[in-house]
C-alpha cells in the first residue's frame, strides 16, 4: 500500500485540477472557433448574396464546406457542382407543365 504524505496529495489533486482546467480552456478555445466561423459565415449572406430573399436561400456544402444557395437564382450546371442531398435532387427534376 502506497501512503502519500499530506502535502504529496494535495499536489496531486492540484495537478489533477490543473489538467482538468487545462482541458476545458482547450475544449472551450475549440468552440469559440467553432463559433467564430459560423458567425462569419451567417454574416456572408449580406456580402455574398445582398440581392436576394432570405426566404430562397439555402445552406449547401460544395466540397464539404458550407456555402449559400439562392435556389431561384441558381442555375443547373451550379447545381451540379455541389454535394447532393434530398433537396438539390429535387431541385433537378425536371418540372413538369401542368394546364
Amino acid at each position: 500500500m502506497i501512503s502519500y504524505s499530506l502535502k504529496e496529495r494535495e499536489e496531486l489533486e492540484e495537478r489533477a485540477e490543473r489538467e482538468e482546467l487545462e482541458n476545458e480552456i482547450i475544449s472551450l478555445r475549440h468552440k469559440n472557433k467553432e463559433l467564430e466561423e459560423d458567425l462569419n459565415f451567417y454574416k456572408s449572406i449580406f456580402k455574398t448574396h445582398s440581392g436576394s430573399v432570405l426566404f430562397n436561400l439555402r445552406i449547401k456544402f460544395r466540397n464539404g464546406k458550407q456555402i449559400w444557395i439562392d435556389k431561384i437564382r441558381c442555375d443547373r450546371d451550379y447545381l451540379l457542382e455541389l454535394d447532393k442531398d434530398d433537396e438539390i435532387e429535387e431541385w433537378l427534376k425536371p418540372v413538369k407543365c401542368e394546364r
